[in-house]
């Protein structure tokens, strides 16, 4: 019998009470498979929690258009999470119905919201008054998602059921997490911070763990349609790249130049890059590189962006 992932209170395989833990049949093993995170501490006395200093950011979204010229359009485009403070960095789930995102409680905490396309409803997914979440990332083939746990100055990447329950950490040696994305149903690509920051790909069947590659921008996708994780690499202050990573060997191919001192991006479904540049949106395309994106209007600056699986709905960060 299949036990599904996270549910508040559920019953396992055997018929016996199971609140909290992952459940019968759970692809990931309870303690990480590099091994149990050390016990976090007492934060240090320097520490100031990420939400303190976050922006106040909005979270669009809108439809995708593609005319028969190959060009994109933005129509649609409405003000999801219309408030003063931190909404950001969306994520789709994979029916593409939902966005996953992050948003201040306070002044102090983050938590994972989910937002209705169908309806424009939202609510609070996570409830942790201990630690903060940020970068929701749905995981291949679990009803559950990842993101960074931020607890006393130590972020670790996550695992919640999409109903909130905490399912524990993931990787139990790699600290602190910044950014990551999902290569496949094992495989996470992660931003460690450091001097410099690096880029790691991690197993979380077996626990091993590579760096790839160093000073790594911070947006990280899985290109669809394929096994290849992209990521920016920062050559120089000057000159940084998109590159396609292939996870069994760690091989990276420069694919296009970013656009001067831009590193958040989404693919689309067919190949396309998006990319925001102040409040204009730009799309690239092998032949004819980056290209003013119609039916952007000029309210706020866009960082982050996401695609829904099927091409049809986008989500963007803008400055308040």
């Amino acid at each position: 019998m299949f036990c599904l992932l996270s549910v508040a209170v559920a019953l396992s395989c055997t018929g016996d009470p199971d609140p909290g833990g992952p459940p019968a049949g759970d692809p990931f093993d309870a303690t990480p498979a590099d091994g149990p995170p050390p016990e976090i501490g007492p934060a240090p006395e320097d520490y100031r929690p990420t939400a303190a200093g976050a922006p106040s950011t909005d979270i669009w979204v809108g439809r995708l258009e593609s005319a028969e010229d190959g060009t994109i359009a933005v129509t649609g485009l409405t003000n999801a999470t219309d408030r003063d403070g931190y909404d950001n960095q969306p994520s789709f789930d994979p029916s593409g119905a939902a966005l996953y995102y992050t948003s201040a409680v306070d002044s102090t905490q983050t938590e994972i919201f989910r937002y209705s396309l169908e309806d424009g409803a939202a609510g609070q997914v996570t409830r942790t008054p201990a630690a903060s979440e940020f970068s929701p990332n749905v995981i291949p083939g679990q009803d559950a998602f990842s993101a960074i746990h931020e607890e006393r100055g130590a972020q670790y990447l996550w695992r919640y059921g999409t109903d909130g329950a905490d399912l524990g950490p993931i990787f139990g040696t790699v600290e602190p997490v910044g950014y990551h994305a999902w290569a496949d149903e094992r495989t996470a690509a992660m931003f460690v911070l450091g001097d410099p920051p690096t880029l790691r790909l991690g197993d979380a069947l077996t626990g091993e763990v590579r760096t790839v590659a160093a000073n790594p921008g911070r947006s990280i996708h899985r290109i669809p349609g394929t096994a290849t994780v992209s990521f920016v690499r920062k050559v120089s202050d000057e000159e940084w790249w998109i590159e396609g990573l292939d996870p069994a060997t760690g091989e990276a191919e420069r694919i296009a130049r970013t656009l001067p001192g831009r590193e958040d991006y989404a693919w689309t479904p067919t190949g396309e890059i998006l990319m925001g540049d102040g409040p204009v949106l730009h799309a690239w395309t092998a032949d004819a590189g980056w290209t003013v994106v119609a039916g952007i209007a000029p309210s706020g600056d866009i960082s982050r962006i996401a695609v829904s699986p099927d091409g049809t709905a986008i989500a963007m960060v803008r400055s308040r």
